[in-house]
């Protein structure tokens, strides 16, 4: 959130009051690839409606018919969220520490965890979705700084000498 990484990750338009307005008979909150086919189309369909698209305009819209502000519970489940990633990172490390001696091996596990991450989400949104580089970068700049940096701490915590008490 101190980076401006994500400033350009979402486009203006001035005709959002015109789009919002044509949005409103959306039946309810969800994703939508417009155009799209009904439920239950066929294969026939599909092919057709994928060779009549070729070239045209379509979109994909997350649609919410109301705006809650920015809500305390989605600060506390995004900490929850990390928290146990974090925690999924600290276990691998803890269960293979005899792989993961040095420092540098649990930053690079670290770093592991995080391009997984990338390549099953952000990058897989990419490609299926083709979700414009101006949004990924964002994304993907927020994982890897942020991981980066809790990645130094966690390996550092996770290699500290524990002494024995006497």
């Amino acid at each position: 959130m101190v980076l401006p990484v994500h400033e350009n990750s979402v486009k203006y338009t001035p005709e959002q009051e015109a789009i919002l307005a044509a949005m409103a008979n959306l039946p309810e909150d969800g994703l939508y690839a417009l155009p799209n086919l009904p439920p239950g189309s066929t294969q026939e369909q599909r092919s057709a409606f994928d060779k009549s698209m070729v070239g045209k305009a379509w979109a994909v819209v997350h649609y919410h018919k109301s705006y809650g502000g920015m809500m305390t519970m989605q600060l506390v489940w995004g900490f929850l969220l990390n928290f146990f990633a974090a925690f999924l990172i600290a276990y691998t490390m803890q269960k293979a520490s005899d792989k993961f001696s040095s420092f540098g091996s649990r930053l690079l596990l670290t770093f592991l965890f995080v391009l997984f991450t990338l390549f099953q989400s952000s990058l897989m949104m990419a490609n299926w979705w083709e979700t414009p580089w101006h949004y990924l970068s964002g994304e993907i700049t927020d994982h890897i700084i942020g991981w980066l940096l809790g990645g130094c701490w966690l390996a550092w915590w996770m290699g500290r000498k524990q002494t024995a008490s006497a």
